[in-house]
């Protein structure tokens, strides 16, 4: 028997302008016919949100949503079309609130409570060592030095920023310590955005394109929303400005590995499980929720400096190679002598070539044929760079002028 003919199923695939059958296909099984009905939902979701102008939010992020659905024991006439209202107003909520909720979430910026947005000037700090100060009362993001943060604060570890080499320190912040200045008109309450609060750290010490090194500090805070009162969700939100105050985005690009990657990843585990216990009837109690959430922005700060120490004690391990002979400039000249032509690429956007050695080592050439810098990538991030056209094959004339350019300066003995 066909549910299209019982009209069970026919008003919900005219809304979604599907065809569900012939009238000759066999009746399908309770669990097909339940599948089947997943899958459609989730076409019809995928299709609004496709349409939806604020789509580009989500990122390719793989979330998911909750839907509400009635359906009565008893077929009682008229059923399938108020369920049908009703979860086609479900799924516009349920993509109203995701989309709100990743509305404040842009790499580097932060939610400006006075426009509503990240888009606006007040989004970004101006400098790549500043740090989230907390919001004006009308709502407008304050940014301060790193070390001038840390003075206010009076954090003791501030002399560690100006060591030689720089130390990391990282400094906790609460909610309502950001927040305590903002008048109650310019809390956004259709997102029920929520800091909870942050961690701050710096230095982080990155390459410029000039081959010299650039101090880096970041905010690291904890978000939550809540639209209308519906599911909280809860997120990680990264704040600042790359070397020579670049988007945060550049600098993806530019380095192998991102220090704090660890440990955000293992803070976004804990979040999501925060999330779903948050969703449950009963959950936690908002004080059991901050609770967790300020143990969780301890552990992270505690990882954040733990995984500076481990790279540090890497790279005094390295220098004493680099005294010894061992790198990093007489391995780059070796690997550029050895690499065949298609492993001498150019990078489109700083105009330097790349020679691609062994085990993901990566030399950067400038035109002159001096050595700019040497790093690692994965064989993913070195094909991601291809696949973008940040990288391009080298011609054979840049091969050969990179190489006597080298030679020249071989020869100098620089």
């Amino acid at each position: 028997m066909c549910l299209c003919r019982k009209g069970i199923l026919s008003p919900f695939f005219k809304n979604l302008n599907l065809v569900y059958c012939p009238l000759s296909m066999p009746e399908p099984s309770n669990t097909d016919t339940i599948s089947l009905a997943l899958r459609l939902l989730a076409k019809e979701l995928h299709r609004r949100l496709r349409q939806h102008p604020s789509a580009h939010l989500l990122n390719g992020g793989g979330e998911s949503v909750e839907l509400r659905l009635r359906i009565p024991t008893l077929d009682r006439r008229g059923w399938v079309e108020r369920a049908r209202e009703a979860t086609s107003e479900s799924i516009d909520d349920a993509l109203g609130r995701l989309l709100i909720h990743r509305s404040v979430f842009r790499p580097g910026l932060i939610y400006c409570l006075r426009c509503g947005s990240t888009h606006c000037d007040h989004a970004a700090p101006t400098r790549s060592t500043e740090v989230f100060a907390g919001y004006s009362p009308s709502g407008v993001p304050r940014y301060l030095d790193l070390g001038q943060w840390l003075l206010e604060r009076q954090d003791p570890r501030v002399d560690h920023l100006y060591r030689r080499p720089p130390g990391l320190v990282a400094h906790i912040a609460s909610g309502t310590d950001l927040t305590q200045d903002l008048l109650p008109a310019f809390r956004d309450a259709d997102s029920g955005y929520h800091i909870h609060g942050q961690v701050t750290a710096g230095w982080y010490q990155f390459p410029t394109n000039a081959g010299l090194t650039d101090s880096v500090a970041l905010t690291f805070q904890l978000v939550s929303t809540q639209p209308n009162k519906g599911r909280r969700r809860f997120g990680l939100n990264l704040i600042g400005k790359g070397p020579e105050d670049e988007p945060l985005e550049n600098l993806f690009d530019r380095i192998g590995e991102i220090p704090w990657q660890s440990a955000t990843r293992w803070t976004q585990q804990i979040l999501r499980d925060v999330e779903r216990a948050a969703a449950r009837s009963p959950g936690p109690t908002d004080e059991q929720v901050e609770k967790r959430l300020s143990g969780l922005l301890s552990g992270f700060a505690r990882r954040l400096e733990h995984q500076r120490r481990s790279r540090d004690r890497k790279t005094r391990h390295a220098q004493k190679r680099h005294r010894e002979q061992e790198r990093p400039t007489r391995k780059a000249f070796a690997d550029l002598e050895q690499a065949r032509n298609d492993r001498i690429l150019v990078d489109t956007r700083r105009d330097t070539l790349i020679v691609l050695g062994e085990r993901g080592r990566a030399h950067v050439f400038n035109q002159s044929g001096r050595l700019v810098t040497s790093i690692r990538y994965s064989p993913d991030s070195i094909e991601r760079r291809r696949e973008r056209g940040l990288w391009r094959p080298a011609t054979d004339d840049q091969i050969g002028a990179l190489k006597k350019r080298v030679s020249l300066v071989q020869d100098q003995g620089e």
